[in-house]
């Protein structure tokens, strides 16, 4: 629909602020064993296919060895955890993720290069920007700690530590194969039903689950 953008000026505080905000985002949700991992692994798979789609070498090679490292990482994290990542690690995730989705959609045409990074990282991004504003509306500041994150909601809810880490892993991937077929690559439409159906399930599960606990 619409070529390359020029910005100007504005490219550098947009570029910051994004890369900034990821960073925060993905940190944000290493609330529980996994989470952050798994929802990092996914989201570079999906960045991984989509670079290769738009032949992006670079920022595929890059997106592949996060998922390589993310999932290899998940292997240890995952709840019983045995390895944690920390600060640093939730940082560089958060970076490398927000970099990597710059790069690697520059060919795309304008409206979709900007949505698609949106659409991917819709998790993390919903759940910073959530809980800033509930921050805000009660006279604190944003960067307070408290548990209105998304996995402490599912919690509450009565999930499990593991159902709630598996809810948002399915939420990631659906969200990813929305983002597949905006693309349009070849069977994205098909990739989407699927994820949508294991969406469906989880969802069954985990309500199934939080009215047995209440």
């Amino acid at each position: 629909m619409f070529g390359i953008v020029q910005l100007g000026w504005l490219s550098l505080p947009i570029t910051v602020i994004w890369l900034a905000g990821m960073v925060n985002a993905i940190n944000w949700i290493d609330g529980l064993d996994g989470l952050a991992a798994g929802v990092s692994g996914i989201a570079a798979v999906v960045l991984l296919v989509v670079s290769l789609y738009m032949k992006q070498p670079a920022a595929a090679l890059i997106a592949a060895a996060l998922a390589g490292a993310s999932l290899g990482f998940l292997r240890y994290n995952f709840n019983p955890a045995q390895i944690f990542m920390g600060d640093g690690g939730s940082y560089f995730m958060g970076f490398t993720l927000a970099a990597v989705s710059i790069i690697g959609l520059v060919k795309i045409p304008a409206v979709t290069a900007v949505l698609l990074p949106y659409v991917i990282l819709a998790v993390p991004i919903f759940d910073m920007s959530a809980v800033i504003l509930l921050r805000l509306r009660q006279g604190k500041s944003p960067f307070s700690a408290d548990k209105r994150h998304l996995h402490h909601r599912l919690l509450n809810a009565g999930l499990s530590h593991r159902w709630a880490v598996l809810f948002i892993y399915s939420l990631t991937l659906w969200l990813g194969s929305l983002a597949v077929a905006i693309v349009g690559i070849p069977s994205g439409a098909i990739f989407a039903c699927a994820a949508t159906s294991l969406l469906s399930y989880t969802s069954w599960k985990v309500w199934r689950r939080s009215k047995v606990r209440s």
